[in-house]
Formats: structure tokens, sequence, C-alpha cells
């Protein structure tokens, strides 16, 4: 073995595992990411995720370096890919109920796709501040959500919205989202044991849509776009 043989295979040894060159860090996200769809957050493991993707666990501790870090990359992504969606539903030229409505249901979609969402935001955003490169993920996450949110109130000049403060608009969407897809049970005690959760979820949609336009006071018109569009589907 020559000297620039070695060199090359000793570099190697302290780096990204030879053995599994065709799986990277996109690769890894996704695989923890269906892993927390059956397991909770403690229970876990780099191996498991391994097996789901098909690696040695050295590949994750190569990438991520353990389970917290692993995590917080996670929510990241969720939370990137939330924002993203979200974003081109903003751009769009729909009227402001259905760019309300699109946010709301995508909001809900995130978390009922992925049930311990909320936990690990809670976790890994709020509980940790900045990492350990010195990142304001709390402060990015806060911001592009805010800009989201000032775009649904601003972007249509042509119907103006009454002046609120965008923050607590913010923080209300995200508590009434949250909290509908961890209410399984109570819905079924309001709504019966055969009730159908996402009739219920387009109901809710619909709901708080309106409920933001309109409010409740009496002779508060409905939202025709959103809430007849519900109707004709049978919902």
């Amino acid at each position: 073995m020559s000297a620039a043989t070695s060199k090359k295979s000793n570099s190697r040894a302290k780096g990204r595992p030879d053995a599994d060159d065709t799986v990277g860090r996109e690769a890894l996200l996704a695989a923890a990411i269906e892993e927390l769809r059956v397991s909770s957050p403690e229970s876990l493991t780099l191996a498991g995720v391994a097996a789901r993707a098909g690696v040695h666990p050295a590949l994750i501790r190569y990438y991520f370096g353990n389970k917290d870090k692993l995590l917080r990359e996670v929510v990241k992504q969720l939370v990137d890919q939330g924002q993203e969606s979200a974003r081109s539903t903003m751009e769009s030229s729909a009227p402001l109920e259905d760019k309300l409505a699109g946010r709301l249901q995508s909001m809900i979609d995130l978390i009922h796709s992925n049930p311990h969402f909320h936990r690990l935001v809670l976790d890994k955003i709020y509980g940790q501040g900045n990492d350990g490169d010195g990142e304001d993920l709390l402060g990015q996450i806060a911001t592009r959500g805010m800009r989201l949110t000032v775009s649904l109130l601003h972007d249509q000049p042509s119907r103006p919205v009454r002046p609120i403060d965008p923050r607590f608009l913010h923080v209300a969407m995200i508590g009434l989202t949250e909290f509908f897809v961890a209410a399984k049970p109570l819905l079924h005690e309001l709504f019966g044991e055969n009730a159908d959760i996402d009739e219920l979820k387009s109901r809710y949609v619909s709901f708080v849509t309106d409920l933001i336009l309109h409010g409740i006071s009496a002779g508060a018109p409905a939202t025709p776009s959103v809430v007849d569009k519900s109707r004709r589907s049978g919902r």
C-alpha cells in the first residue's frame, strides 16, 4: 500500500463510514421522521432509525452526533416543510378565506402526520434556545412564521382587514390547530364515537376560518367560499 493510499484510508476511517455511500443526511432525517410516527421521542433509538434507513448507526453519529441533535434537526426539517408549503399558498392569488383555510389546514396536517411534533418543538426549540453553534433557531422559526401571518393580513389591498396585532393571531392559530389533533378523545365525546375525524377536520377548518374573519357577533356573515364549499362536498 502506498503512502497516499494509506493516508486516504486513514482519513476515511475518521470520516464518513464508507459502507453507506448511497445514503445521505436527508435520507436519514426522512427515516427518523418515519420512525417517530411509530415511536415516541423517548423510545426512539439511533439503531432503530439506522435499521429503517438500512445503514449502520455510525452513519447517523457521523452526520448528527447524537440522538438529541438528530431530533433537533428533525424539528427543523418539519418546520421548514410546513412553512414552505404555507408560503406557496400565501403567494397565490387565492381569496383571503381560502388562504386562511389553507394555512390552518396545512398546520393541522403537519401535526396529524407527525404526532410528536408539538412535544419536539417544545423540547428542542423552545426549551433549548440557541444550539451549540449559536444558531437562534427559535428566532428564525418565529420570524418566518410571522412573515407568513403578516402576508396573510396585508397582501390583498382590495380587501383590507381591521388593525390587529399579528403576533397574537400567529399564536392563536398555532394553539387552535395544535390542540385539535390532540383532542381526538374529546372530539369523540362531543360528536360521538362514530364521528369521522377527517370530516370534523374539514368542518373545523371552515369554522375557525369563519371565526377569525367574522368573530361571533350576531349577524356576522359566514364565509361562503369556505363554508359552502364544505357543504357541497358533503362534509
